[in-house]
């Protein structure tokens, strides 16, 4: 099918690894256990070749797992217009508190041949677009009442060197100022290569996402911590958030195994009750499950729920 064509392809602009699967069997409905204690939330990006086959079924069943809050994908709404989805996700009890940076996709997009649509996401979200397509996803923020905006990352090639990482600092401060003019708090999504170290100005080696979180205005820049990506990279989850208190408004939560391969939550080495309450009191306010292309995309939103819902949160 066309538009599960295009999400691999998304996936793989994007760098994540793995192959898209088939529809997983709809969960029964069950008493919710989040009720009274830190609500968690699940970025549909797990749900991706769900999502592509049929969008509004797959939020059903993402209701029956028992989450209340969404966040939508770098694929966006898929086409579809925010207040239909805004009361397709009332009428399943769910909310998207967050929002996302996603491109602006042309008319009758995902009826193209898949190199057509391969090279129109492409321009669309090319780095020179970056900034209206800030302007257009905060359309869509407003429909949703969304205070926060987040980016899903920023090309590694683009943090090879100092010059660029400079640029993406400047990038980030322009979102931030065009975010905060609509009452919006701009976010950036991490993955590893942010910490890969390059040479500054002066020789010295820097870390690019130190140098993010101190040079962009905390009253209009915040960032998304997402846990895999930042164990992946050997750096310690809990010396980042006491570090840079207030920075982190909201987290993905996503495992990782002992061959540093991402798992569904509960079932890896990271600590989540630790983590999550961690966050809290560094100034976080919401909580995603992800999982990047998972083998049975509802299984892993079913289990990481069902194992976050037996901690201490």
């Amino acid at each position: 099918m066309r538009r599960r064509e295009l999400v691999g392809f998304v996936c793989q602009a994007m760098v994540l690894p793995g192959v898209l699967t088939a529809c997983q069997s709809v969960p029964q409905a069950r008493h919710n256990p989040m009720t009274g204690r830190t609500q968690i939330g699940l970025q549909l990006s797990t749900l991706n070749a769900l999502m592509s086959e049929d969008f509004d079924a797959t939020l059903a069943a993402v209701a029956e797992v028992g989450y209340k809050q969404v966040e939508f994908s770098a694929m966006g709404l898929m086409g579809r217009d925010p207040q239909q989805v805004k009361t397709l996700l009332s009428d399943y009890g769910l909310t998207a508190p967050v929002g996302r940076v996603s491109p602006k996709l042309p008319s009758g997009f995902f009826e193209q041949a898949q190199e057509d649509m391969r090279a129109a996401f492409m321009r669309h979200s090319a780095p020179e677009r970056f900034l209206d397509n800030v302007k257009y996803s905060l359309e869509i923020a407003s429909a949703f009442e969304q205070k926060i905006l987040n980016l899903p990352a920023m090309m590694p090639a683009t943090f090879a060197d100092i010059k660029g990482v400079l640029r993406n600092i400047d990038l980030l401060n322009q979102a931030g100022d065009i975010c905060s003019a609509n009452g919006v708090l701009f976010g950036y999504h991490n993955h590893n290569w942010e910490f890969a170290r390059v040479k500054d100005t002066a020789g010295r080696n820097v870390i690019p996402y130190e140098l993010m979180l101190e040079n962009t205005d905390p009253g209009k820049v915040t960032f998304q911590l997402d846990s895999y990506w930042v164990a992946k990279a050997g750096v310690d989850l809990f010396e980042t958030l006491e570090r840079y208190p207030g920075r982190f408004s909201s987290c993905h939560l996503k495992d990782i195994d002992a061959a540093g391969a991402m798992a569904d939550v509960g079932e890896g080495e990271i600590n989540f009750p630790k983590f999550i309450n961690a966050a809290k009191q560094s100034g976080a306010r919401y909580f995603f499950v992800e999982r990047d292309n998972p083998p049975q995309p509802m299984r892993t939103a079913r289990i990481s729920y069902g194992n976050l819902s037996k901690m201490a949160l």
